[in-house]
């Protein structure tokens, strides 16, 4: 099970376990530590109505890299923005580039 080197699984040890039937399976470690920093970014400060996926798509260009604004920052769940809280922004990394299977 190969883990692409832009994802946020990339890094983190794939383990053999036994699946309920018995069979050997292949699957990534959980990351039980936030990450480090990946370079200088920006700080937003959260207004109403704002959520993680929108602030995404703005910084990434993508909604779908939700992902990076939280492991750049102590909250832990989504719903956890609040009006005036100060998030960092991580500089947009391999994640953010567009990569294309076909060629026109």
């Amino acid at each position: 099970m190969p883990v692409k080197p832009d994802s946020r699984f990339a890094e983190l040890p794939i383990l053999q376990v036994l699946a309920p039937d018995g069979t050997p399976r292949r699957v990534v470690a959980l990351r039980l530590a936030r990450p480090p920093a990946l370079g200088a970014g920006a700080r937003h400060r959260v207004t109403q109505r704002e959520e993680i996926d929108a602030l995404a798509r703005r910084y990434f260009g993508d909604e779908r890299l939700w992902w990076r604004l939280l492991d750049a920052n102590p909250t832990v769940y989504p719903l956890d923005l609040v009006p005036g809280m100060v998030l960092s922004v991580p500089a947009p990394g391999p994640a953010t580039r567009a990569t294309r299977a076909r060629r026109f």
